[in-house]
């Protein structure tokens, strides 16, 4: 039992861990665990929103690969059921001790719907996006990011029937990590050496692309908010476009060092948002270097 446990955990956290790296794998169990923990100590906090702890099911659902081969087995939606009901267990018995029986019964039928859903017949979705950065397609594909927007339009429908401002915040913040993805991706050095364009030019053109692409991708929000009327909410919108813009800044002010870049890209929207925006400040200066370790990658070729 304990083995097919770790296979499962290794399998869903892959991307996550080494092989092998059974610490990592713990902690992350323990992770989980420990948020669940905090959510029954605090769960009239979360009481609105427990189920979007449950979200991540989905989107593991949507994007995983093995289904096929899973469908070998006579029995693969059963065991597909308990995959996700052992994934999402911590959660259930936050549910649980707190007597929510409607709410488990509604989770574990709408995992049976999901696991029943059939296969999308779409083999490619046509984005919109400026081709300046290919990461925007590829991580849309890649990741199924495209299924997230149904269930922001329903909690945005939520939000606006029961006048739960938070939910929309949280829209927002997902709308902007959205953005964000394609930034933490990294092009090869040499097609920056082979583009014609300057260091200063090619920093512009990112951000032009993402300032474009996430306008794409705030359209959808932004109209449901105003068919709920929710127009003091659109001001929120612009927010979004702060941080895909300064990750994209980060990117190439820690362009050798991708940890190093997703660190301080935390580190500094945590510390904008304490501060009420005076990090931001900083963004300038954080330009102008990004725009010199751009020429140094530029020129790097030419010394050699």
């Amino acid at each position: 039992m304990t083995t097919i446990l770790e296979y499962l955990f290794i399998v869903r956290f892959r991307k996550l861990i080494s092989k092998g790296d059974r610490i990592a794998l713990l902690l992350i169990v323990l992770l989980y665990f420990a948020i669940a923990f905090l959510v029954f100590r605090n769960y009239q906090h979360f009481q609105n929103y427990i189920l979007l702890f449950f979200l991540d099911t989905v989107g593991y659902h949507l994007q995983r690969s093995d289904i096929e081969i899973l469908k070998l087995k006579k029995n693969y939606k059963a065991i597909l059921f308990l995959e996700y009901l052992i994934y999402s267990l911590p959660f259930y018995l936050v549910l649980l001790f707190k007597e929510e029986f409607l709410l488990i019964t509604g989770v574990l039928i709408f995992n049976v719907v999901l696991i029943n859903l059939p296969k999308s017949n779409f083999k490619t979705i046509r984005y919109p996006f400026n081709l300046f950065n290919v990461y925007w397609h590829i991580n849309f594909r890649k990741y199924k990011l495209i299924y997230l927007f149904p269930l922001l339009a329903i909690l945005i429908y939520v939000a606006a029937e029961y006048q739960n401002h938070n939910l929309i915040y949280f829209v927002l913040l997902v709308l902007g990590i959205i953005a964000c993805s394609p930034s933490f991706e990294r092009e090869q050095a040499e097609e920056i050496k082979r583009n014609p364009y300057t260091a200063e030019k090619y920093l512009k053109c990112q951000l032009k692309n993402t300032v474009i692409n996430t306008f794409y991708i705030t359209i959808p929000i932004a109209v449901m908010l105003c068919c709920f009327q929710q127009w003091e909410k659109l001001l929120w919108v612009g927010f979004v476009f702060i941080p895909p813009l300064l990750n994209v800044i980060l990117k190439y002010l820690y362009f050798r060092n991708d940890l190093m870049h997703q660190i301080v890209f935390v580190l500094f929207i945590v510390s904008s948002v304490l501060s009420f925006g005076a990090s931001l400040i900083a963004m300038p200066f954080m330009y102008k270097k990004a725009i010199k370790n751009l020429k140094a990658i530029k020129y790097a070729e030419d010394s050699n």
